[in-house]
């Protein structure tokens, strides 16, 4: 385990290469030339010192006389040459940097997106996501980058600080204890406290969500009339500023300790510095060195301690991009497990036999209770079935089988009779045009918000419109002030804020477009007047092109136009038949359609 853990930055670092390659290989070439230039003027400005300093020390001593005034002038211009050298060469590189962090970040940004997006369901709906997409954010998009740079600051600050030793070796061997003495202390104190930090920041990920849960809550226009009518904001305020006194109390605490230790060893360091110095005086005034050893030594060894805490910071600041470029490449390495089959099956071009379910069970993974429980229901083509059930009884789950967002636990779905496994993913999710019950408002133009139901549609076409209007949609998008070009929601333009109702109607509208095999409708009229409901049905199949369709719905109204009716209670299908059938059998679907009747019966009556 050490031996891993010691090795493991190594690995990370491996692993980055890739990345930074493929994303800006030119700016990380010009980068690390750039930075080899300011090592390299930077080493020739320390040698150019000593030289001077050497120079200097002779036109001092006894042979003052023989000195060589224009080989000291000929060195300041060298040394001063070579300090601009390396001074531009620092600030391009610099600016190399930056170009080549803001490709990386833009690089790592669209990888992010495309796990987040080829995800499989079961990950949004775990705890996992949030806090492992939490981790990646906080991570950092420089984080790639910044592997990098620091790698080769380190290496620059690693090279003069050899170079520098070796002047100091020059001038008295036994100062270099006192070097270690003053870098090997904060080395250690700060990848203490680096690798603490980062633990902490682990442990308090879901804190932060937490916060920033409940910040969102406070400042979203979503919940805003609920804050106000049931005065939830001060309870909401409370609970944010108790949550980051929490964070903020921890934090403070591990940086007081790190601030206690860390100027504990600065003391010490500058003990050893000013003892160095007393010994170094001490050895000139007796004539054993001369003042331009002493000189030099004051000259290199703040420049060493200087380039030590830099080098000190740089192994810190690797060590800590090793720590948090794992919580990205943890969030990189997601990969969905379903896939495409190796050999996928064309999809065919007219259905005979539709879908059918055989003996499916279902549990959502990580999880012992079974949603769905041996589930026998067949859709063929053009046929319109329904599904009712109860709340929690795994209508939505099925939906998420017949999209092939999960997989089932046990049992086959089939698709013209071959497994629909065995198809490619795109093509098969292609064959379904569906509206969840939690439906998307997405912030867009009106146009965009149907047109997002089948990408392969244009802005301006005829099909936006024939969807709206079959969805019942386009009288009141025809009334908003741009039509269909009016945004919606005033999140990013001045734009419209729609009713709930006709977000349903725009939804529905998305769901048509699609000239998909089948449509599946999940609470369809959750949010529409009875009039406007009545209307949607009284020609459903007109409306839907004579398409397949699955209905999922507590209004049985809704229902008993469709073709076959699947009753399902905690999981498992009770009752299948008409709606004739059912009602004549007496069974749970007759006593709900009893109940909801009963309240029109009376006022009949």
């Amino acid at each position: 385990m050490p031996t891993y853990r010691f090795l493991a930055p190594l690995h990370t670092f491996k692993r980055m290469l890739p990345l930074l390659w493929e994303s800006s290989r030119r700016w990380t070439l010009l980068s690390s030339l750039l930075m080899l230039m300011e090592v390299g003027f930077g080493l020739t400005v320390l040698y150019l010192l000593k030289q001077l300093v050497d120079l200097v020390t002779v036109q001092l001593g006894p042979e003052a006389g023989s000195a060589d005034f224009p080989s000291i002038l000929w060195c300041v211009a060298l040394t001063g040459a070579c300090t601009l050298a390396y001074l531009t060469s620092r600030s391009m590189s610099g600016l190399a940097r930056e170009a080549q962090g803001l490709q990386v970040a833009d690089h790592i940004d669209g990888e992010i997106h495309a796990r987040a997006i080829s995800a499989d369901l079961a990950f949004y709906e775990s705890p996992r996501y949030f806090d492992t997409l939490q981790r990646a954010r906080e991570s950092g998009n420089q984080r790639p980058a910044q592997v990098i740079g620091n790698l080769l600051m380190l290496v620059k600050n690693l090279l003069m600080l050899l170079a520098v030793v070796g002047l100091i070796v020059t001038i008295d061997w036994r100062l270099l204890p006192i070097l270690v003495l003053a870098i090997v202390p904060g080395l250690l104190v700060r990848l203490y406290f680096t690798r603490h930090l980062y633990d902490w920041q682990r442990r308090r990920t879901q804190l932060e969500r937490r916060a920033g849960y409940l910040d969102w809550l406070m400042t979203s226009d979503l919940h805003a009339k609920e804050l106000r009518l049931n005065r939830l904001g001060e309870h909401l305020r409370e609970q944010y500023a108790g949550l980051r006194r929490v964070i903020r109390r921890e934090r403070m605490r591990i940086t007081l300790r790190r601030t206690r230790t860390e100027l504990a060893v600065a003391c010490l360091a500058n003990i050893a510095f000013f003892a160095a110095l007393a010994f170094l005086a001490w050895l000139t005034a007796a004539g054993r060195n001369s003042v331009g050893d002493l000189v030099l030594f004051l000259l290199i060894f703040q420049r060493a301690q200087s380039m030590g805490q830099e080098l000190v910071q740089q192994l810190g600041k690797l060590y800590e991009d090793h720590l948090y470029v794992g919580l990205l490449l943890d969030f990189l390495d997601i990969r969905p497990g379903i896939t495409d089959p190796e050999h996928p099956a064309e999809a065919p071009p007219q259905l005979s036999e539709g879908i059918r379910f055989e003996g499916v069970s279902f549990r959502y993974p990580g999880t012992d209770t079974t949603v769905l429980n041996n589930i026998d229901l067949s859709i063929r083509p053009g046929q319109v079935v329904a599904l009712v059930g109860a709340n929690g009884s795994g209508k939505t789950s099925l939906i998420k089988l017949l999209c092939r967002l999960y997989d089932p636990t046990r049992g086959h779905i089939t698709l013209d009779g071959r497994d629909i496994r065995g198809y490619a993913l795109e093509a098969y999710r292609g064959l379904f045009s569906v509206t969840f019950q939690d439906y998307a408002h997405y912030a867009a133009t009106v146009s965009d918000n149907i047109r997002y139901g089948d990408m392969s549609v244009s802005t301006g076409s005829v099909n936006i419109e024939s969807a709206a209007t079959h969805a019942g949609a386009a009288p009141f998008i025809n009334e908003l002030s741009k039509g269909y070009a009016t945004p919606l929601t005033r999140m990013f333009d001045d734009g419209q804020e729609l009713s709930i109702g006709q977000w349903q109607k725009i939804a529905l509208s998305r769901a048509l477009l699609r000239r998909s095999e089948f449509i599946i409708l999940d609470e369809p009229t959750s949010a529409l007047d009875p009039g406007a409901e009545f209307e949607l049905f009284e020609n459903f199949r007109e409306r839907i092109d004579h398409r397949a369709a699955l209905i999922i719905s507590h209004r049985l109204s809704t229902v008993r136009m469709a073709d076959y009716i699947y009753v399902l209670e905690k999981g498992e299908i009770c009752e299948a038949g008409t709606h004739e059938e059912l009602i004549a059998r007496g069974g749970i679907y007759s006593k709900l359609f009893s109940q909801q009747a009963h309240h029109y019966r009376e006022v009949d009556a």
